[in-house]
């Protein structure tokens, strides 16, 4: 069997989305996740160096609701690491050395095909263990319900079997784009989604390509009525051909989409085209 190895530039994109959406996810991510009871959470410094330097993906200080204070280090991990417990068990040693209270470790798996990496050491003279969270166990819908954006495009890597596949792709796409035109993030969370969509099976990657697409469905750089009226230097025929392109190219994709089974109401709204001339499409 092919083992996927997702390269350093894929995974650089992953890590910024995690790193740019964590500080408004992170009280979700610690109730719906980790199950902690937190009363108050506080920044530390996210680099440790003694002989070397680590860099956590969250580093935050925790006191509960019973008073107890602990060190909470969470990683976010895109493929199997057969080293990932040796790492884990640095930055262990070296959290517990500068801050000299408990330290929580957490590495939540999002990649494809489950996390299959050892969560413990035992030796003679060290024992060692870490806790393993698979995302795809969580409902996407704990994630969508959220009032958070930051929060809502996680449940793209979450499960979606309660509702299906298409039904759960048609409501993350509906709310990430509703997301986006609410705020003043321009397309950020919508490129989210495209980065994050890598993580997922072809055929869901697929699907979500096709409702995506929909979104981009006229540019002028690509119409070619815009084009033939541009070379013959007629304004009008600029604006009458970007205008049949674009009903031409909305046609085809709600075509596509209606035969996809896609609710029509949905249709209607990402694509601009009325309920009933989408009924009538073949």
């Amino acid at each position: 069997m092919k083992v996927e190895v997702i390269d350093q530039k894929q995974g650089n994109r992953y890590d910024k989305v995690i790193r740019e959406n964590m500080d408004d996810a992170l009280p979700d991510i610690m109730k719906e996740v980790l199950h902690l009871d937190v009363a108050t959470s506080e920044a530390i410094p996210d680099s440790i160096q003694y002989t070397k330097e680590r860099r956590p993906d969250v580093l935050k200080k925790i006191t509960d609701r019973n008073n107890n204070e602990y060190v909470l280090h969470l990683e976010w991990q895109s493929q199997n690491d057969k080293n990932m417990v040796y790492r884990m068990a640095e930055y262990a040693v070296m959290l517990y050395r500068k801050y000299r209270i408990p330290v929580e470790q957490y590495v939540i798996f999002i990649g494809k095909g489950g996390a299959k990496m050892s969560c413990e050491l035992k030796h003679k003279n060290l024992q060692f263990r870490y806790e393993i969270i698979d995302f795809k166990k969580f409902d996407y819908k704990v994630f969508l319900c959220s009032e958070s954006p930051a929060i809502k495009v996680f449940a793209i890597l979450a499960n979606f079997e309660e509702d299906g596949e298409d039904k759960a792709i048609e409501n993350i796409y509906k709310e990430i784009i509703a997301a986006d035109k609410k705020g003043s993030t321009g397309n950020k969370y919508h490129n989210q989604l495209r980065v994050l969509m890598n993580l997922l099976t072809t055929n869901i990657k697929l699907k979500f390509k096709k409702m995506i697409s929909v979104n981009a469905f006229y540019t002028k750089e690509t119409d070619v009525f815009y084009l033939i009226g541009k070379d013959e230097g007629r304004d009008e025929g600029r604006e009458e051909g970007r205008e049949e392109g674009k009903l031409k190219t909305q046609k085809e994709i709600a075509t596509n989409l209606k035969k996809s089974g896609l609710d029509i109401v949905f249709i209607s709204q990402v694509s601009g085209m009325p309920v009933e001339e989408i009924e009538q499409l073949n």
